[in-house]
């Protein structure tokens, strides 16, 4: 009598031809940590079709304190993490390995450098057949031990994916020997509808910022971190503010420099007008009560956060940093300035203020067509759909 296939304990075929055309292409996502919160890749993924796409999700470490979105699943895993230790790095790659392998993974999708080295190394004994690895940031490439560890990962990667052209470009100036043929750019995307939709007046959003409803008022979004430049927001809305006598300006996010940013204001003329509103999972309504909204950063790869006040439909002023000038297209939805420089944010901040109507206008239905056409969820979540069929049709034409 024939035998039943063998499984393993995850309950899957340890072994099958997937060079035979299959129902569905089986992709995992593998990131170091579990923030608890979801991500745009992980939102876009869980949405994928399922009658052509199975999706897993993979974090090196426990489960964040807040539930992730996606622990409600059955295909989230969980993996004991150790970086230096041998002693837990070892028992996680094979777990990674046993994963791989039972689940039939088709597509390791890693994202950012830790996880992906993992994904690399774990790959080869899966024989996974195609893995991708995507950067978030600028800068993740510091020192010879990292450009080392990125030689193994950039070689195995079928595409090497940035989100955005400055992030890519630097992928190539922070690495020995980058295959530029695999270069490949998937931007972030939000969900348009939940920030462009939203029933909140402007006076009920103002009352949620605490601010007087006839106020000028500024924004930010964010956590409180030295990238964010926050120390030269501040010192650019004091002389906003010396122009403007009803201005204030809001910082919605928390971080580990809440507690000097909070000095800093606490000991400038415009102190009263500088509100520091911690984390708010209700953004979406809040952009209403502001004018303008400033991103101040001086590194970033490609922000959400400026995405989602566009689609709001808040004038924006950036930093060109990263992919900031990407979203702006270099200045034609928003203002740019350079970084650290308080002179020239303050002035483009007034200069936003001033708008006319019609002027205001005009440049949010344009900003608002732009994300709704380049960085929505649906359009986006195609590319990526697009990405995976391809690359799995491609290995599996190569290996017939």
């Amino acid at each position: 009598m024939p035998q039943a296939p063998c499984k393993d304990a995850e309950g899957r075929q340890d072994q099958d031809n997937r060079t035979t055309k299959k129902d569905r292409i089986v992709v995992a996502l593998l990131w170091k940590t579990d923030t608890g919160t979801a991500t745009s890749i992980n939102d876009l993924a869980a949405a994928l079709d399922r009658d052509r796409f199975e999706v897993i999700f993979l974090f090196l470490g426990s489960r964040a304190g807040t539930p992730s979105a996606l622990a409600e699943t059955n295909n989230v895993f969980y993996l004991p993490e150790g970086w230096t230790d041998a002693t837990r790095f070892l028992p996680t790659l094979a777990r990674l390995i046993k994963i791989l392998r039972a689940r039939r993974v088709d597509v390791l999708h890693c994202h950012n450098p830790k996880a992906s080295l993992y994904g690399a190394l774990a790959s080869v004994a899966a024989k996974t057949p195609v893995v991708l690895v995507q950067f978030h940031g600028l800068r993740r490439t510091r020192g010879i031990r990292r450009r080392i560890e990125n030689l193994l990962i950039l070689r195995r990667a079928a595409r090497i994916i940035g989100v955005s052209e400055a992030v890519t470009m630097d992928i190539v100036k922070s690495n020995w020997c980058v295959p530029q043929g695999r270069l490949f750019v998937l931007k972030n995307s939000v969900d348009y509808d939940r920030f462009a939709n939203v029933g909140t007046s402007k006076t009920e959003a103002r009352q949620m910022l605490s601010v007087p409803d006839g106020a000028t008022v500024f924004g930010t979004i964010g956590r409180l971190t030295p990238t964010k430049g926050l120390t030269y927001l501040v010192k650019a809305f004091c002389a906003v503010k010396a122009r403007i006598p009803d201005a204030h300006l809001v910082l919605l996010g928390d971080g580990p420099d809440r507690e000097k940013l909070t000095q800093e204001a606490a000991s400038t003329p415009c102190r009263r007008s500088i509100h520091f509103l911690g984390f708010r999972p209700d953004v979406e309504q809040l952009f209403g009560g502001m004018d303008v909204f400033v991103l101040s950063s001086i590194a970033e790869g490609m922000p959400r956060v400026i995405l989602e006040a566009m689609a709001a439909g808040v004038p924006c002023v950036g930093t060109a940093v990263g992919g900031i000038p990407e979203v702006l297209d270099h200045g034609r939805f928003g203002l740019l300035v350079p970084p650290r420089d308080p002179e020239r944010l303050a002035q483009a901040m007034l200069e936003t203020a001033a708008l006319s109507q019609p002027q205001r206008a005009s440049r949010i239905e344009q900003a608002r067509s732009h994300v709704h056409t380049f960085y929505s969820h649906d359009v986006v979540k195609a590319k990526l759909a697009e990405l995976y069929e391809r690359e799995f049709t491609a290995w599996r034409e190569r290996n017939e």
